[in-house]
């Protein structure tokens, strides 16, 4: 059963089946390479169930969150990561220098989660032949009562590279139930070019000095393109493949449960990346 109240950047969605739909979702046990492309090709994205230990995923997010001391998270429990309501004085802005973000995605214990060979396997499979993981790889963190969410968009915008040559794993790292303000993709979107033929003064924007966002207002979106947006109930082990084309956002956060995420990308072997992206992440470079 869906929230009753979602939004996102402070803007309400109807959680309703003529806004709100599930993803479609496959078992990484069970899934076949050829099942797996299918659905991809046909879907823009891919939902696969259990693809890591859950275990090492909650050993990630509990060495992350250690980083910020015992009073960030409610009865001193990392694993689970609730919010206690303290933030630790002084803490920079997410993933600047000197906050733990932009510390952990150097270290060691997150490189060896990202390079694990079960995602290379996957890229593999759905790019059908070698590929190579772009070093640039964000760690993001959303909190309760925030209202801050990724805007509706596609890669795309901010990977100049063919259509066909990469791919976005998108990452939980831990259980992230709707409430908690997951990834969201507008079903069908990467089949369709109807945004190409709105004029961009008619779109409702909260970053009009960006291009690369498309609308802060998923409301918005759906009421213009007739598509639902597709959620999902995210569980730590699972991962979520998609087109660099797809439309895809996020919901605020309404839960006590840190929504904590990754982005790992990999391009084909041998394909043009842009160099800005072959740097470790940090929040303040600009892409």
């Amino acid at each position: 059963m869906l929230h009753a109240s979602l939004s996102s950047n402070g803007i309400s969605l109807p959680a309703s089946e003529r806004y709100v739909g599930y993803l479609a979702e496959v078992s990484a046990r069970s899934a076949a390479e050829d099942l797996a492309k299918r659905q991809f090709v046909q879907n823009g994205y891919l939902l696969m169930r259990d693809i890591v230990d859950r275990e090492a995923v909650l050993d990630l997010r509990e060495a992350y969150l250690r980083m910020f001391g015992a009073s960030f998270v409610k009865n001193g429990d990392f694993r689970r990561g609730e919010f206690s309501g303290l933030t630790p004085e002084g803490l920079p802005k997410h993933g600047f220098p000197g906050h733990p973000a932009h510390d952990f995605v150097r270290s060691k214990t997150f490189l060896d989660f990202v390079d694990l060979p079960a995602f290379r396997k996957l890229a593999e499979d759905l790019l059908g032949g070698p590929v190579v993981r772009v070093r640039r790889t964000p760690l993001r963190h959303f909190i309760k009562g925030q209202k801050a969410a990724s805007r509706a968009h596609i890669d795309r915008t901010y990977i100049d590279s063919s259509k066909d040559d990469f791919v976005t794993l998108w990452i939980p790292l831990g259980d992230c139930p709707v409430e908690a303000g997951g990834l969201v993709y507008l079903e069908g979107s990467h089949q369709d070019d109807s945004m190409a033929a709105i004029k961009k003064e008619t779109v409702p924007t909260d970053r009009p000095n960006d291009p690369r966002p498309i609308t802060h207002d998923l409301k918005w979106m759906s009421d213009v393109t007739g598509k639902r947006w597709l959620v999902t109930n995210y569980r730590a082990g699972d991962l979520i493949a998609h087109s660099p084309v797809i439309v895809h956002a996020s919901l605020d956060s309404a839960s006590d449960l840190m929504r904590i995420s990754t982005d790992v990308r990999f391009i084909r072997a041998g394909a043009a990346c842009d160099p800005r992206w072959q740097q470790d992440w940090s929040a303040d470079d600009g892409y």
